[in-house]
């Protein structure tokens, strides 16, 4: 197994980040989940440094899908979602075991996986056809 740093995509892998970015806008906006995350976690809007993370977080986030595309060498949307979907339940598992330990809500978990397994997939489908 061998990662070739030079044969990844970065305009993907920007672009992906870009994906994830406006995704979060939309996910945790009024219009879908934003209200509801804000009243369960007792909070206001965020503060922009939060915001700057959360940049740093997608780019990551791509940064490493693309290379399990590259890795898996997927290179269809069923190849990409499959990607995207295994990473999303593997997130999934990890948070699951918060929320049985009392860490968190059953619905802030629901919001934050849906988050996760959404835009994994996304990003699966993504690099896979974008190499």
């Amino acid at each position: 197994m061998f990662i070739d740093f030079l044969e990844l995509n970065y305009l993907a892998i920007l672009a992906g980040a870009f994906a994830y970015m406006i995704f979060g806008a939309v996910y945790y906006s009024p219009l879908l989940f934003g209200d509801v995350w804000m009243q369960l976690h007792q909070k206001q809007a965020s503060d922009p440094v939060k915001y700057a993370g959360s940049a740093i977080v997608a780019i990551v986030s791509s940064f490493f899908i693309a290379i399990l595309i590259q890795l898996t060498g997927a290179a269809t949307f069923s190849e990409g979602i499959t990607v995207g979907l295994i990473i999303g339940v593997f997130v999934t598992v990890s948070y699951a075991k918060n929320m049985l330990f009392g860490m968190t809500s059953r619905k802030v978990f629901g919001i934050a996986i849906a988050d996760h397994i959404i835009i994994y997939s996304i990003l699966g489908i993504l690099h896979a056809l974008w190499q």
